[in-house]
Protein backbone atom coordinates (compact mmCIF):
# COMPACT_ATOMS: atom_id res chain seq x y z
CA UNK A 1 0.00 0.00 0.00
CA UNK A 2 1.28 3.44 -0.85
CA UNK A 3 2.60 5.20 2.30
CA UNK A 4 3.02 8.59 0.67
CA UNK A 5 2.28 11.59 2.90
CA UNK A 6 1.71 15.07 1.51
CA UNK A 7 2.93 18.09 3.11
CA UNK A 8 -3.35 30.79 14.86
CA UNK A 9 -6.74 30.86 15.75
CA UNK A 10 -7.78 29.79 19.26
CA UNK A 11 -10.82 29.72 21.48
CA UNK A 12 -11.21 31.70 24.66
CA UNK A 13 -11.81 30.01 28.00
CA UNK A 14 -12.50 26.49 26.69
CA UNK A 15 -9.40 26.00 24.51
CA UNK A 16 -7.79 23.61 27.01
CA UNK A 17 -10.73 21.20 27.24
CA UNK A 18 -9.68 17.65 26.36
CA UNK A 19 -11.24 15.94 23.33
CA UNK A 20 -12.38 12.99 25.40
CA UNK A 21 -14.15 15.27 27.86
CA UNK A 22 -15.62 17.45 25.15
CA UNK A 23 -16.94 14.45 23.26
CA UNK A 24 -18.23 12.42 26.23
CA UNK A 25 -21.68 10.94 25.51
CA UNK A 26 -24.58 12.85 27.01
CA UNK A 27 -27.34 11.29 29.05
CA UNK A 28 -30.97 11.22 28.06
CA UNK A 29 -32.99 10.94 24.91
CA UNK A 30 -31.37 12.69 21.90
CA UNK A 31 -34.76 14.08 21.00
CA UNK A 32 -34.69 16.10 24.22
CA UNK A 33 -31.90 18.23 22.77
CA UNK A 34 -34.72 20.11 21.09
CA UNK A 35 -34.99 22.62 18.30
CA UNK A 36 -32.89 25.75 18.34
CA UNK A 37 -35.16 28.77 18.13
CA UNK A 38 -34.57 32.17 16.59
CA UNK A 39 -32.81 33.72 13.59
CA UNK A 40 -29.39 35.15 12.85
CA UNK A 41 -28.63 38.47 11.20
CA UNK A 42 -25.93 37.46 8.69
CA UNK A 43 -24.55 40.98 8.56
CA UNK A 44 -23.32 40.77 12.15
CA UNK A 45 -20.80 37.99 11.53
CA UNK A 46 -19.95 37.91 7.83
CA UNK A 47 -20.53 41.40 6.44
CA UNK A 48 -23.00 40.08 3.89
CA UNK A 49 -26.47 41.36 3.17
CA UNK A 50 -28.90 40.95 6.03
CA UNK A 51 -30.63 37.57 5.78
CA UNK A 52 -32.73 35.69 8.29
CA UNK A 53 -31.39 32.17 8.75
CA UNK A 54 -33.59 29.53 10.33
CA UNK A 55 -31.61 27.61 12.93
CA UNK A 56 -31.73 23.85 13.18
CA UNK A 57 -31.35 21.01 15.65
CA UNK A 58 -28.47 20.03 17.89
CA UNK A 59 -28.23 16.29 18.62
CA UNK A 60 -25.62 14.43 20.69
CA UNK A 61 -25.88 10.67 21.09
CA UNK A 62 -24.13 7.35 21.10
CA UNK A 63 -24.35 5.35 17.88
CA UNK A 64 -24.87 1.64 17.33
CA UNK A 65 -22.75 1.54 14.21
CA UNK A 66 -20.96 3.36 11.45
CA UNK A 67 -24.02 3.61 9.23
CA UNK A 68 -25.63 6.06 11.65
CA UNK A 69 -22.41 8.08 11.92
CA UNK A 70 -21.72 8.52 8.23
CA UNK A 71 -24.70 7.79 6.06
CA UNK A 72 -27.78 9.11 7.86
CA UNK A 73 -27.72 12.85 7.29
CA UNK A 74 -29.53 15.21 4.94
CA UNK A 75 -27.79 15.62 1.60
CA UNK A 76 -25.48 12.62 2.04
CA UNK A 77 -25.33 9.58 -0.18
CA UNK A 78 -22.64 7.37 1.36
CA UNK A 79 -22.10 3.64 1.09
CA UNK A 80 -20.49 2.16 4.21
CA UNK A 81 -19.03 -1.36 4.15
CA UNK A 82 -17.90 -2.80 7.47
CA UNK A 83 -14.77 -4.91 6.91
CA UNK A 84 -14.43 -6.64 10.30
CA UNK A 85 -16.95 -8.23 12.70
CA UNK A 86 -18.25 -6.79 15.98
CA UNK A 87 -20.28 -3.61 16.41
CA UNK A 88 -18.67 -0.37 15.29
CA UNK A 89 -19.50 1.74 18.33
CA UNK A 90 -19.10 5.49 18.52
CA UNK A 91 -20.63 8.80 19.45
CA UNK A 92 -21.84 11.72 17.42
CA UNK A 93 -22.70 15.39 17.74
CA UNK A 94 -24.55 17.01 14.86
CA UNK A 95 -25.54 20.69 14.71
CA UNK A 96 -27.24 22.91 12.16
CA UNK A 97 -26.03 26.52 12.39
CA UNK A 98 -28.14 28.38 9.87
CA UNK A 99 -26.89 27.38 6.43
CA UNK A 100 -23.80 25.78 7.97
CA UNK A 101 -23.46 22.37 9.55
CA UNK A 102 -21.08 20.83 12.06
CA UNK A 103 -20.49 17.15 12.86
CA UNK A 104 -18.05 15.84 15.47
CA UNK A 105 -17.63 12.32 16.73
CA UNK A 106 -15.55 9.19 16.95
CA UNK A 107 -15.88 5.49 16.22
CA UNK A 108 -13.86 2.29 16.32
CA UNK A 109 -13.92 -0.18 13.47
CA UNK A 110 -12.68 -0.93 9.97
CA UNK A 111 -14.78 0.66 7.25
CA UNK A 112 -14.80 1.26 3.53
CA UNK A 113 -16.65 4.56 2.96
CA UNK A 114 -17.49 5.94 -0.45
CA UNK A 115 -20.00 8.46 -1.73
CA UNK A 116 -21.21 12.05 -1.67
CA UNK A 117 -20.78 13.90 1.62
CA UNK A 118 -23.10 16.78 0.72
CA UNK A 119 -24.88 17.50 -2.55
CA UNK A 120 -25.08 21.28 -2.08
CA UNK A 121 -22.48 22.32 0.51
CA UNK A 122 -18.71 22.35 0.75
CA UNK A 123 -17.34 19.88 3.33
CA UNK A 124 -14.12 20.33 5.30
CA UNK A 125 -13.29 17.07 7.12
CA UNK A 126 -10.68 17.33 9.86
CA UNK A 127 -9.07 14.13 11.14
CA UNK A 128 -8.81 14.81 14.88
CA UNK A 129 -7.37 11.46 15.96
CA UNK A 130 -6.37 8.41 13.95
CA UNK A 131 -5.03 4.95 14.75
CA UNK A 132 -4.49 2.28 12.14
CA UNK A 133 -4.95 2.80 8.41
CA UNK A 134 -6.79 5.82 7.06
CA UNK A 135 -6.64 6.56 3.35
CA UNK A 136 -8.45 8.65 0.77
CA UNK A 137 -8.24 7.82 -2.95
CA UNK A 138 -5.47 5.37 -2.00
CA UNK A 139 -3.28 7.98 -0.26
CA UNK A 140 -2.43 7.75 3.42
CA UNK A 141 -4.12 10.34 5.67
CA UNK A 142 -2.64 11.36 9.03
CA UNK A 143 -4.16 12.92 12.15
CA UNK A 144 -4.45 16.66 11.60
CA UNK A 145 -4.96 16.42 7.84
CA UNK A 146 -7.95 18.20 6.29
CA UNK A 147 -10.01 16.64 3.51
CA UNK A 148 -11.68 19.32 1.36
CA UNK A 149 -14.65 18.15 -0.70
CA UNK A 150 -16.67 20.46 -3.01
CA UNK A 151 -20.46 20.15 -3.33
CA UNK A 152 -21.33 16.78 -4.81
CA UNK A 153 -17.75 15.52 -4.35
CA UNK A 154 -16.95 12.03 -3.13
CA UNK A 155 -15.38 10.72 0.01
CA UNK A 156 -13.53 7.56 -1.01
CA UNK A 157 -11.38 5.69 1.47
CA UNK A 158 -10.82 3.37 4.37
CA UNK A 159 -11.11 4.16 8.08
CA UNK A 160 -9.46 1.59 10.34
CA UNK A 161 -9.08 1.57 14.12
CA UNK A 162 -10.05 4.54 16.28
CA UNK A 163 -11.00 7.66 14.31
CA UNK A 164 -12.15 10.99 15.76
CA UNK A 165 -13.31 13.55 13.22
CA UNK A 166 -15.03 16.88 12.70
CA UNK A 167 -16.86 18.06 9.58
CA UNK A 168 -17.69 21.68 8.78
CA UNK A 169 -20.18 22.13 5.92
CA UNK A 170 -20.95 25.48 4.31
CA UNK A 171 -22.45 26.69 1.01
CA UNK A 172 -20.06 27.56 -1.80
CA UNK A 173 -20.79 31.30 -1.67
CA UNK A 174 -20.00 31.51 2.04
CA UNK A 175 -16.75 29.55 1.62
CA UNK A 176 -15.58 31.85 -1.16
CA UNK A 177 -16.59 34.93 0.82
CA UNK A 178 -14.52 33.86 3.81
CA UNK A 179 -11.62 32.69 1.60
CA UNK A 180 -11.04 36.26 0.43
CA UNK A 181 -9.25 36.96 3.72
CA UNK A 182 -6.72 34.15 3.16
CA UNK A 183 -4.74 35.15 0.06
CA UNK A 184 -4.27 32.11 -2.16
CA UNK A 185 -7.41 30.39 -0.80
CA UNK A 186 -9.41 33.04 -2.66
CA UNK A 187 -8.59 31.31 -5.98
CA UNK A 188 -11.76 29.36 -6.94
CA UNK A 189 -9.55 26.74 -8.58
CA UNK A 190 -8.32 25.72 -5.14
CA UNK A 191 -11.80 24.46 -4.23
CA UNK A 192 -12.95 22.68 -7.38
CA UNK A 193 -11.54 19.18 -6.76
CA UNK A 194 -11.55 16.91 -3.68
CA UNK A 195 -8.12 17.02 -2.03
CA UNK A 196 -6.22 16.23 1.17
CA UNK A 197 -4.12 18.94 2.83
CA UNK A 198 -1.46 18.57 5.52
CA UNK A 199 -1.07 21.78 7.56
CA UNK A 200 2.13 22.24 9.60
CA UNK A 201 2.03 21.01 13.24
CA UNK A 202 1.25 24.37 14.87
CA UNK A 203 -1.60 25.07 12.44
CA UNK A 204 -3.19 21.64 12.83
CA UNK A 205 -2.96 21.89 16.63
CA UNK A 206 -4.67 25.30 16.57
CA UNK A 207 -7.39 23.98 14.27
CA UNK A 208 -8.00 21.03 16.59
CA UNK A 209 -8.40 23.37 19.59
CA UNK A 210 -11.02 25.38 17.72
CA UNK A 211 -12.99 22.29 16.70
CA UNK A 212 -12.79 20.77 20.18
CA UNK A 213 -13.92 24.01 21.79
CA UNK A 214 -16.88 24.47 19.46
CA UNK A 215 -17.94 20.87 20.03
CA UNK A 216 -17.74 21.34 23.79
CA UNK A 217 -19.71 24.58 23.64
CA UNK A 218 -22.48 22.99 21.59
CA UNK A 219 -22.77 20.12 24.04
CA UNK A 220 -22.91 22.53 26.96
CA UNK A 221 -25.58 24.70 25.32
CA UNK A 222 -27.68 21.76 24.14
CA UNK A 223 -30.90 22.77 22.43
CA UNK A 224 -30.86 26.27 23.85
CA UNK A 225 -28.28 27.78 21.51
CA UNK A 226 -28.84 31.57 21.36
CA UNK A 227 -28.39 33.50 18.13
CA UNK A 228 -25.23 35.18 19.43
CA UNK A 229 -23.61 31.80 20.08
CA UNK A 230 -24.62 30.57 16.62
CA UNK A 231 -22.97 33.62 15.04
CA UNK A 232 -19.80 33.00 17.05
CA UNK A 233 -19.70 29.28 16.19
CA UNK A 234 -20.16 29.88 12.47
CA UNK A 235 -17.32 32.38 12.50
CA UNK A 236 -14.96 30.25 14.61
CA UNK A 237 -15.50 27.00 12.73
CA UNK A 238 -14.98 28.34 9.22
CA UNK A 239 -12.10 30.64 10.13
CA UNK A 240 -10.45 27.94 12.26
CA UNK A 241 -10.28 25.42 9.42
CA UNK A 242 -9.40 27.98 6.75
CA UNK A 243 -6.57 29.43 8.82
CA UNK A 244 -5.04 25.95 8.98
CA UNK A 245 -5.50 25.47 5.23
CA UNK A 246 -3.84 28.83 4.56
CA UNK A 247 -0.67 27.51 6.23
CA UNK A 248 -0.32 24.65 3.76
CA UNK A 249 2.42 25.12 1.18
CA UNK A 250 1.00 25.10 -2.34
CA UNK A 251 3.75 22.77 -3.59
CA UNK A 252 3.14 19.26 -2.30
CA UNK A 253 0.18 20.27 -0.19
CA UNK A 254 -2.39 18.57 -2.38
CA UNK A 255 -2.45 14.86 -3.06
CA UNK A 256 -3.50 14.67 -6.66
CA UNK A 257 -5.10 11.84 -8.56
CA UNK A 258 -6.39 8.42 -7.58
CA UNK A 259 -3.84 5.67 -7.06
CA UNK A 260 -4.19 2.65 -9.31
CA UNK A 261 -5.34 0.29 -6.54
CA UNK A 262 -8.08 2.73 -5.54
CA UNK A 263 -9.12 3.14 -9.16
CA UNK A 264 -9.46 -0.63 -9.59
CA UNK A 265 -11.51 -1.03 -6.41
CA UNK A 266 -13.79 1.84 -7.48
CA UNK A 267 -14.24 0.23 -10.90
CA UNK A 268 -15.12 -3.10 -9.32
CA UNK A 269 -17.67 -1.45 -7.02
CA UNK A 270 -19.25 0.42 -9.92
CA UNK A 271 -19.52 -2.81 -11.93
CA UNK A 272 -21.10 -4.68 -9.02
CA UNK A 273 -23.59 -1.87 -8.35
CA UNK A 274 -24.70 -2.05 -11.96
CA UNK A 275 -24.83 -5.84 -12.06
CA UNK A 276 -27.91 -6.66 -10.01
CA UNK A 277 -27.62 -9.07 -7.07
CA UNK A 278 -24.14 -8.79 -5.60
CA UNK A 279 -23.78 -12.51 -4.89
CA UNK A 280 -24.38 -13.29 -8.56
CA UNK A 281 -21.34 -11.27 -9.72
CA UNK A 282 -18.23 -13.39 -10.10
CA UNK A 283 -14.59 -12.30 -9.81
CA UNK A 284 -14.04 -13.33 -13.43
CA UNK A 285 -16.84 -10.98 -14.50
CA UNK A 286 -15.12 -8.05 -12.79
CA UNK A 287 -11.75 -8.88 -14.36
CA UNK A 288 -13.33 -9.04 -17.81
CA UNK A 289 -15.21 -5.78 -17.33
CA UNK A 290 -12.08 -3.92 -16.13
CA UNK A 291 -9.78 -5.67 -18.60
CA UNK A 292 -7.34 -6.72 -15.87
CA UNK A 293 -5.96 -10.03 -14.66
CA UNK A 294 -7.23 -11.85 -11.60
CA UNK A 295 -3.85 -11.27 -9.95
CA UNK A 296 -4.07 -7.50 -10.52
CA UNK A 297 -7.58 -7.39 -9.06
CA UNK A 298 -6.57 -9.31 -5.94
CA UNK A 299 -3.46 -7.17 -5.44
CA UNK A 300 -5.52 -3.96 -5.61
CA UNK A 301 -8.00 -5.18 -2.98
CA UNK A 302 -5.20 -6.44 -0.74
CA UNK A 303 -3.27 -3.17 -1.00
CA UNK A 304 -6.28 -0.96 -0.31
CA UNK A 305 -8.50 -3.05 2.00
CA UNK A 306 -6.48 -6.09 3.13
CA UNK A 307 -9.20 -8.40 1.87
CA UNK A 308 -9.98 -10.49 -1.21
CA UNK A 309 -12.51 -9.27 -3.80
CA UNK A 310 -14.82 -12.22 -3.09
CA UNK A 311 -14.85 -11.61 0.66
CA UNK A 312 -15.40 -7.89 0.07
CA UNK A 313 -18.46 -8.56 -2.08
CA UNK A 314 -20.02 -10.58 0.76
CA UNK A 315 -19.28 -7.85 3.32
CA UNK A 316 -20.59 -5.17 0.99
CA UNK A 317 -23.87 -7.04 0.60
CA UNK A 318 -24.14 -7.53 4.38
CA UNK A 319 -23.55 -3.84 5.06
CA UNK A 320 -26.06 -2.90 2.37
CA UNK A 321 -28.60 -5.12 4.15
CA UNK A 322 -27.97 -3.28 7.43
CA UNK A 323 -28.36 0.12 5.77
CA UNK A 324 -31.66 -1.00 4.25
CA UNK A 325 -32.97 -2.26 7.61
CA UNK A 326 -31.98 1.01 9.28
CA UNK A 327 -34.01 2.84 6.62
CA UNK A 328 -37.15 0.84 7.44
CA UNK A 329 -38.65 3.84 9.22
CA UNK A 330 -38.90 5.62 5.87
CA UNK A 331 -39.11 2.58 3.57
CA UNK A 332 -41.00 -0.29 5.24
CA UNK A 333 -39.58 -3.74 4.54
CA UNK A 334 -39.01 -7.20 6.03
CA UNK A 335 -35.87 -9.12 6.97
CA UNK A 336 -36.67 -11.75 4.36
CA UNK A 337 -37.06 -9.19 1.59
CA UNK A 338 -33.81 -7.44 2.49
CA UNK A 339 -31.87 -10.71 2.62
CA UNK A 340 -33.16 -11.85 -0.76
CA UNK A 341 -32.55 -8.45 -2.35
CA UNK A 342 -28.88 -8.68 -1.34
CA UNK A 343 -28.47 -12.22 -2.64
CA UNK A 344 -28.65 -14.14 0.65
CA UNK A 345 -30.82 -17.17 -0.10
CA UNK A 346 -30.29 -19.09 3.17
CA UNK A 347 -32.03 -16.95 5.74
CA UNK A 348 -30.71 -18.81 8.78
CA UNK A 349 -27.10 -18.39 7.70
CA UNK A 350 -27.76 -14.74 6.85
CA UNK A 351 -29.14 -14.05 10.34
CA UNK A 352 -26.14 -15.74 12.00
CA UNK A 353 -23.59 -13.90 9.88
CA UNK A 354 -25.42 -10.61 10.44
CA UNK A 355 -25.33 -11.04 14.24
CA UNK A 356 -21.62 -11.91 14.17
CA UNK A 357 -20.90 -8.79 12.13
CA UNK A 358 -23.10 -6.19 13.84
CA UNK A 359 -23.76 -7.59 17.33
CA UNK A 360 -27.52 -7.91 16.89
CA UNK A 361 -29.92 -9.90 14.76
CA UNK A 362 -31.44 -8.36 11.61
CA UNK A 363 -34.88 -8.46 13.27
CA UNK A 364 -33.52 -6.42 16.20
CA UNK A 365 -32.19 -3.79 13.79
CA UNK A 366 -35.56 -3.68 12.05
CA UNK A 367 -37.50 -3.34 15.33
CA UNK A 368 -35.24 -0.51 16.48
CA UNK A 369 -35.70 1.35 13.20
CA UNK A 370 -39.46 0.92 13.34
CA UNK A 371 -39.49 2.07 16.98
CA UNK A 372 -37.56 5.21 16.02
CA UNK A 373 -40.23 5.89 13.42
CA UNK A 374 -43.02 5.70 16.02
CA UNK A 375 -41.17 8.14 18.32
CA UNK A 376 -40.81 10.82 15.65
Amino acid sequence: MDKESAKDPHLRSWSSIEWEQAEAPVDGDPSDDGLVAGTLDERRSFGARSAAIVLGQVVARETRGAHEVWAHAAGRDLTVTQLTPEPCRGHLLRATLGDMGFDAGAFDGDLRVRGIVDQKAFSLVSVMEQEGVLNQWGHRVEAGDIIAIPPGGELDGRFQGHVAYAVVTAPWGLVMQRAEAFEWLADPGFWTEPAVYSPPPAARAACKRVLQGCSSLLRALGGGVPSGAVAFLRDELLDGVMTALAEVQVEGGVRRGVLNAARIVRGAEDFVEGGGARQAVQVEDICLALNISRRTLYRAFRDLLDISPKAYLRLKAMSAARARLLDAADRPTTVTQVALDQGFWELGRFAGAYRAMFGESPSETLRTAQGDSLRR
